[in-house]
């Protein structure tokens, strides 16, 4: 059945304590992220079992919504329903975290909305090598030669990319962002860098580096950027504001950013490619025991978008990336411990959930198999990990690398193929093959805890017999009590039979059973209602009282919870029979069976809660 993620939305907003509490969202390829005012009002259970929510991660100052792949769908519903004030959009969250979760949620702000995008170009590069290798097109035909300046565009210009998400996230001016960025892949300022050319600003050297696929320099631009706008918008007289706010800002940063911050970034960015490149180089075993061992740990705390600046600038500064091939193995291992789950699981309900799940890890998307199955079932987890470190070290021993920018998948193998480099993808292909199925045979070895069955074929104590070749079921009395029919109790929503065919009782005592065995399909938070199903088709509502939800709960202890498989005559709620008929409110109980088309036969007089029967359905 398909999710509604308009709904979604709408509950998502309002347990995360709605408009007012939300100051600000952004996503990326899995998650919703939201800043909030205040996050200790949020009961993190609750959004965990909104439909369409596959888990919760609180990190970097964000309260993050895990969704999977239809995030899109879910952030454009909850951007209809919230106003994003720019002015507070940092939120108190932000405000706590530290220097390592800021930085980590800048580079997710500013690269999550176009890596796929990227990815896609890549994938075509990978596809252009993959022809070229079987020469299976001309390289000096128009064909080629167009595919092939398309897929570098992007990164050709990827600062320009960057300024505008950086825009969006420092506060700049999107369109003086973008001029900045495109005055570094200007065809003049290139000109001048392949001429080899001394050039001179205000009589100070300008250091002529090549911007293009660049990555920290614009987003120091950017930062910069934006206190320089906030610097004019606030001293200039507004009649000239928003003419000379531009040109200043533009007219600074350009030549600031070639003369310092570019150089710089650089610097910053060739450093920490550097530290990690020297490390694969010390041992790639060993890198890739270790990637592929903490990467999936990485993406549960969301602190995995710090490797993108070390991938992107491998890929300008190398030509190359090795990280993402080591990093291959822990996706297709966390995959593979998801299918382990599938082949292993006696719950029907994980059996599908893990299916799919499974499916999506193969094609680079683990938060459904991650949140959803491993680490829910904690061992394999733990197997998918011990899986992608052997995978990784594998993918080591190989040099596996990443010849364009791509997101480890099924659909992405081309990124990893180039011609002369068959070694290196084929020990790719056994490095992935190994940790899959190493992932699976592990999790089905080890096993797990089974979460309980939701399959009722098992379930005893309800009582069907045969009238006339006509099913006929007994339904025993949950509460002790007088029983009376439905059309009697003085709520008219229930005695109406809009609710469904039923009967009242009187209630002797306050404590409620569950009158056949199955599953809690309703539970409201008060305790004043519960609802429950036999698996077959019979599905009631227990309703204590009349209007007893305006208690709160008060006098009210619940059992159980919403889910939970439970035996007849399992205690459900226990609540203070006295308290209700002194707070003025009638204790009446409706138990109802919310099928109409039932025809019922009402058993009255006194009961034995779960030893007698209230009626039986025909």
């Amino acid at each position: 059945m398909a999710i509604d993620y308009q709904k979604t939305a709408k509950d998502l907003v309002k347990e995360l304590g709605g408009d007012g509490n939300i100051s600000n969202v952004t996503h990326c390829a899995t998650r919703l992220r939201f800043i909030l005012k205040d996050e200790s009002i949020v009961d993190k259970e609750k959004v965990a079992k909104i439909k369409g929510v596959i888990t919760t991660v609180q990190a970097g100052g964000q309260f993050q919504v895990v969704i999977g792949n239809h995030v899109t769908d879910a952030y454009k519903y909850v951007m209809e329903l919230v106003t994003v004030d720019d002015s507070t959009s940092e939120g108190t969250g932000n405000k706590k975290a530290g220097v390592v979760s800021r930085i980590i949620d800048v580079i997710s702000a500013i690269f999550a909305p176009f890596l796929y995008t990227l990815a896609a170009c890549g994938i075509l590069q990978g596809i252009l090598g993959v022809l070229v290798a079987l020469n299976a097109i001309d390289t000096t035909g128009g064909t080629y030669r167009i595919l092939n300046f398309i897929s570098w565009t992007a990164f050709t210009f990827l600062p320009v990319l960057i300024a505008v998400t950086a825009a969006k996230k420092f506060k700049v001016d999107t369109f003086i962002s973008l001029v900045i960025a495109c005055a570094l892949v200007c065809p003049d300022y290139i000109a001048m860098v392949n001429a080899g050319e001394t050039v001179k600003f205000l009589g100070i050297k300008v250091q002529l580096l090549s911007y293009t696929s660049s990555v920290i320099p614009i987003i120091l631009a950017i930062w910069i950027a934006s206190y320089v706008q906030r610097f004019f918008e606030k001293y200039l007289p507004i009649v000239i504001r928003n003419l000379f706010t531009p040109m200043f800002t533009i007219a600074i940063m350009v030549p600031l950013t070639l003369l310092a911050f570019g150089p710089i970034g650089n610097t910053i960015g060739g450093a920490i490619g550097g530290i990690y490149n020297t490390l694969y180089n010390l041992s790639p075993i060993v890198a890739g025991f270790v990637v592929g061992g903490i990467w999936e740990i990485l993406v549960i705390f969301g602190v995995h978008w710090g490797i993108t600046p070390v991938t992107v600038g491998n890929y300008a500064n190398l030509g190359y990336d090795t990280f993402t091939g080591l990093q291959s193995a822990a996706v297709f291992s966390q995959a593979g411990a998801t299918l382990g789950v599938f082949l292993k699981t006696k719950n029907k309900e994980m059996k599908g959930v893990s299916a799919s799940a499974a499916i999506t890890g193969l094609f680079g998307i683990t938060e459904p198999a991650i949140y959803g199955v491993n680490l829910r079932l904690k061992k394999p987890m733990i197997c998918g990990c011990i899986a992608g470190a052997i995978g990784g070290a594998i993918g080591g021993a190989f040099h596996t690398v990443s010849w364009s920018y791509n997101m480890p998948g099924i659909a992405t193998l081309p990124a990893y193929f180039k011609a002369g480099h068959t070694t290196q993808f084929i020990g790719l292909l056994i490095s992935i093959l190994v940790s899959f199925v190493l992932g699976a045979v592990l999790t089905m070895i080890v096993g797990f805890e089974d979460e309980p069955t939701d399959d009722f074929e098992n379930l005893e104590g309800n009582t069907a017999i045969e009238e006339n070749n006509e099913p006929t079921i007994e339904f025993a009395v949950p509460v002790a009590g007088e029983v009376f029919p439905i059309s009697k109790v003085k709520d008219q929503a229930f005695a109406s039979e809009a609710m469904g065919k039923g009967v009242g009782i009187i209630p002797a005592n306050g404590e409620v059973h569950a009158p056949f065995d199955g599953k809690i399909v309703a539970l409201y938070p008060s305790g004043h209602l519960v609802g429950m199903s036999d698996g077959k088709g019979a599905e009631i509502l227990i309703h204590i009282g009349v209007d007893t939800v305006n208690l709160n709960g008060k006098g009210f202890s619940i059992k159980v919870k919403q889910g939970d498989v439970v035996k007849k005559g399992d205690l459900l709620i226990d609540f203070d029979n006295e308290l209700l008929k002194k707070e003025g409110y009638d204790n009446t109980v409706m138990y109802i069976i919310t099928d109409t088309s039932k025809n019922i036969e009402v058993l009255e007089g006194k009961k034995e809660a779960v030893k007698d029967i209230a009626f039986l359905t025909v």
